[in-house]
């Protein structure tokens, strides 16, 4: 198994996020792309200490991005992997 710091690059803090952790309680991390649903489980729980139920994946395609500088040169954003993570109840990260 990989190491839990090598398969959790960050948590996200978006406006979408924060809804979910609040009303769902389900955490949204960016991660490697390598990296399963089970190396995912395996590493919030050990790093939260928390009880984890379900794991969803999706990976965001990169987007078109323009430079200005060098005559609208069209480049492409890194794709990322995210991980959304449900917890059992009455668990919950603090993300501070």
């Amino acid at each position: 198994m990989k190491e839990a710091v090598t398969i959790l690059n960050e948590a996200l803090l978006t406006e979408k996020a924060t809804m979910l952790s609040a009303n769902l309680n389900q955490y949204v991390f960016s991660v490697a792309k390598t990296a399963s649903k089970q190396n995912i489980k395996d590493a919030v729980e050990k790093t939260f200490s928390v009880t984890v139920l379900k794991v969803n994946t999706l990976i965001a395609k990169p987007k078109a991005k323009r430079d200005r500088m060098k005559r609208n040169k069209l480049g492409f954003s890194s794709s990322v992997k995210k991980a959304i993570v449900t917890l059992k109840a009455g668990d919950s990260i603090d993300l501070a």
